[in-house]
C-alpha cells in the first residue's frame, strides 16, 4: 500500500500548546464495476412512464446492461430474456414495445435494437458518434415511412 508522511502543526487541547505531528496519508482507489454511465433526464422520464413493477425494472436493467460501448446494436430475444428472468415471453415483448414507443430503443430490424444515446450512454461510449448515428437512423426511418 502506497502512503506518504504529512507533517502538521496541531493544537494540543489538554496543554494548549502547538505540537508538530506526523500523519500517514493513504490513498485508496476503488473502481466501479462497469464504470460510470451517463444518464439524461429523459431516461428518468421513460422509467416513470414505462416501469410498473419490480419485474419491469429487472427486465429494463437486463436490456440496458446488454448495451456497451462496443455493443451498440444488440439482439434481443423475448423468449431468452423471459427464460433467464423467469417470466413470460409476452411480458418481455410488451416491455420492449413500450421502450420503442417511448424512444428508449430503436428497432433496426427484427430482433436487433439500438439504445437511445440521448437518454443513456454506457461506460466509455462515444456520445457524439452514437448520437450522430442515432439521428441518421431516425432520418432514414422517417424517409422510409414517407415513401410507403
Amino acid at each position: 500500500m502506497n502512503y506518504k508522511i504529512i507533517t502538521h502543526d496541531i493544537l494540543n487541547e489538554e496543554t494548549g500548546e502547538i505540537e508538530t505531528k506526523d500523519f500517514k496519508e493513504v490513498k485508496i482507489s476503488k473502481g466501479i464495476k462497469g464504470g460510470w454511465r451517463m444518464v439524461y433526464k429523459s431516461y428518468d422520464e421513460v422509467q416513470i412512464e414505462v416501469l410498473r413493477s419490480s419485474l419491469d425494472i429487472k427486465i429494463f436493467v437486463y436490456i440496458r446492461d446488454k448495451f456497451t460501448y462496443k455493443n451498440t446494436e444488440i439482439y434481443l430475444s423475448p423468449t431468452t430474456i423471459a427464460e433467464e428472468l423467469n417470466t413470460t415471453h409476452q411480458k418481455v415483448s410488451t416491455l420492449i414495445k413500450k421502450l420503442i414507443k417511448n424512444n428508449f430503443l430503436f428497432r433496426i430490424e427484427r430482433g436487433i435494437y439500438r439504445l437511445n444515446p440521448f437518454m443513456f450512454l454506457p461506460y466509455k461510449a462515444d456520445a457524439k458518434a452514437l448520437q450522430k448515428e442515432w439521428r441518421e437512423l431516425e432520418k432514414k426511418h422517417q424517409n422510409n415511412k414517407e415513401t410507403r
